[in-house]
């Protein structure tokens, strides 16, 4: 999900040639992510895509290539699908183009797998204006490629969630299945969903937020660690606090199910479970995560449990 940055060539006493190569080298990372960009737009816009390739083809004939100018025609309508304004000053840095990945995959995953009236992304200055400061965000994405920025929408309640996945079930190549369901509930996550749907607060108080006013939503913009594995494993759910919450893990896996990658938690073939925020049955339980068969799991334990593959996510802000 990151840039790489073209190296220079070592000089070989000829500056001119030297800076040739250096040149090259930063032309051809541009090239490169601009195509990522456009194969991004594809991706995320199929229906769109499918629109201007047909048009494409009345106007040139069946099977013609794309022109130049085609691409940047898709790429600018993605772009005005993406309220992304509030980036602009990360413009060109790493951290800049990852955030900006992020928003328009959530912003696809909303508007084509939720069916919740009135549920809208909000943009990136809402959450600048909430106290979320992006510009360190940006900072923590590069030091560390494994974060991955998850903006993420919490009271929706469970029917909300497990439509959204259905939805993203029938999209092509998509890692869930729809029997017995592409995200399954315990009885005891079930009963008291809600306690794992609050908007998460940190030991200095609550962790800034943008409100959804048309749904009362209550998004949040972290950085969650998104290695196939927990990054703290073999701790109890107190020993290896702060955790992500549910709604940041569910959205986690369905930007990653968009873009293609395998989901965390068992989609790598390796079994890991990850500790969600909040405690249920009066404090007895924790929920945990868990990708098996083609279904996103949560289930309860004790928060005493321990285990060499059960662990922590987390989140950065």
């Amino acid at each position: 999900m990151s840039g790489s940055g073209g190296a220079g060539s070592a000089g070989s006493g000829d500056s001119s040639d030297g800076g040739g190569s250096a040149s090259t080298a930063v032309l051809g990372d541009e090239s490169s992510r601009e195509r990522d960009r456009l194969r991004l737009s594809r991706a995320l816009f199929p229906a769109l895509a499918a629109s201007l390739d047909a048009a494409l083809e009345r106007a040139t004939g069946f099977g013609a290539a794309p022109s130049a100018a085609f691409d940047t025609r898709l790429d600018a309508e993605a772009a005005e699908r993406f309220a992304g304004a509030g980036l602009a000053e990360l413009s060109g840095r790493a951290g800049g183009s990852r955030l900006e990945r992020a928003f328009l995959t959530v912003g696809v995953i909303v508007r084509e797998c939720f069916e919740v009236p009135g549920l809208a992304l909000p943009e990136p200055e809402s959450f600048a204006a909430s106290g979320v400061d992006l510009a360190r965000l940006a900072e923590l994405l590069e030091a560390d490629p494994a974060l991955a920025p998850v903006p993420a929408p919490h009271g929706l309640g469970a029917e909300a969630w497990q439509a959204a996945f259905r939805a993203a079930s029938l999209r092509p190549g998509s890692p869930f299945a729809a029997d017995p369901g592409p995200l399954v509930l315990a009885a005891e996550v079930a009963r008291e969903f809600g306690l794992l749907d609050l908007a998460p607060s940190d030991p200095g108080g609550q962790v800034p937020v943008a409100q959804n006013t048309a749904t009362g939503a209550v998004w949040t913009l972290r950085l969650i660690p998104a290695s196939p594995e927990p990054e703290t494993l073999g701790l109890n759910f107190t020993h290896s606090a702060p955790h992500a919450t549910l709604p940041e893990m569910l959205m986690l896996q369905l930007m990653r199910a968009i873009e293609g990658e395998a989901p965390l938690d068992g989609g790598d073939g390796r079994g890991s479970f990850t500790w969600l925020a909040g405690m249920l049955a009066e404090g007895r339980l924790a929920a945990r995560h868990v990708y098996d068969a083609g279904s996103i799991r949560i289930t309860a334990r004790e928060i005493g449990s321990q285990g060499p593959h059960l662990g922590a996510r987390s989140p950065r802000a």
